[in-house]
């Protein structure tokens, strides 16, 4: 059975969502999403934003190394700015070169929660 993100049958994954926010963890870059209708650069950055580990944090430079772009790293924030799976694409684990917390739709203090929710102090 593949499901999406966006189905119309509801949100199959609350509990995974309600996990999370209760502070286990959890993971959620599994999770399908339907991202056809974005570009491949902002696709690579979804994809290689997903793979960062639930705790950890990595900067916009090194994301951009990870998807063979090293000059890229401005436009790899472009590109997580735009992120509509917040979570599922963990952008709020992209940080500052200098560890800083920059740039999240939802407000720094929210990025911030969300890592302290998981284990990283700033």
């Amino acid at each position: 059975m593949e499901v999406s993100v966006e189905g119309d049958k509801g949100f199959p994954y609350v509990e995974h969502f309600v996990r999370y926010f209760r502070g286990e963890r959890m993971d959620l870059a599994w999770i399908p999403v339907a991202d056809e209708r974005y570009t491949p650069f902002q696709r690579a950055v979804w994809q290689a934003v997903r793979g960062i580990p639930y705790g950890e944090v990595r900067t916009y430079g090194q994301m951009a190394k990870a998807i063979s772009m090293p000059k890229a790293a401005r436009a790899v924030g472009r590109a997580l700015a735009v992120n509509p799976f917040p979570l599922v694409v963990p952008c709020h684990r992209v940080v500052g070169r200098d560890g800083s917390l920059t740039g999240f739709g939802a407000g720094l203090e929210w990025k911030q929660a969300l890592l302290e929710l998981e284990g990283c102090n700033f």
